[in-house]
């Protein structure tokens, strides 16, 4: 009688402990995750809502070139693990509107992002490259093929303060020195 009087002691003890374990793991389910140092990075230059005006340089499409304004909006993805970029530009052509999405990739060390747009034949792109900081600028490339030739692309968030920033997008054939397709200014809503 006295060992399946232990018996029965250990297999409650046993059960108790199982359901502790799985309460402990419930609410750690529930509990949201902090951002990486590398996204929090990210959410303090970027989150809110932006003024934008865009300069357009002169093209072939283009020839005297154009202006934009509009709006860019910054929010933190799901759980804290994203940035969602959200643009809508008004041009003498008609509206433009636009979702990025970036992320730190931790295995790569680098982030990563993905574009998409209301010109973009194919819709959305990932870029080819892994965007950084390269000192006080957050830097993305890209790589892609047209009509047969090879195109390289560089966006440069650059003049970074708190309730501004400048974006500048380059453009041009692999090996040749690449060329400025535009500028945006960006001011927070609400500074001054």
């Amino acid at each position: 009688m006295t060992s399946r009087f232990v018996c029965l002691l250990l297999t409650i003890k046993l059960s108790l402990s199982l359901v502790v374990a799985q309460e402990a793991q419930q609410k750690s389910i529930g509990t949201t995750r902090q951002p990486s140092p590398e996204m929090q990075r990210l959410f303090n230059t970027f989150l809110g809502t932006w003024r934008i005006t865009e300069k357009i340089e002169p093209s072939e499409a283009m020839p005297n070139g154009g202006a934009a304004e509009g709006t860019e909006v910054y929010r933190a993805g799901p759980g804290g693990v994203s940035i969602i970029e959200e643009i809508h530009l008004k041009e003498s052509s008609g509206e433009i509107s636009g979702l990025g999405i970036g992320w730190w990739d931790e295995k790569a060390h680098g982030y990563k992002a993905l574009w998409c747009d209301s010109q973009n034949l194919n819709g959305c792109i990932l870029m080819a490259h892994f965007a950084k900081w390269e000192g006080d600028q957050f830097v993305l490339r890209d790589e892609f093929e047209k009509n047969g030739k090879k195109f390289n692309f560089k966006e440069v968030f650059s003049e970074i303060a708190p309730a501004s920033f400048t974006q500048t997008l380059y453009q041009g054939e692999a090996g040749k020195e690449l060329r400025k397709l535009a500028t945006i200014h960006a001011t927070k809503s609400g500074a001054h």
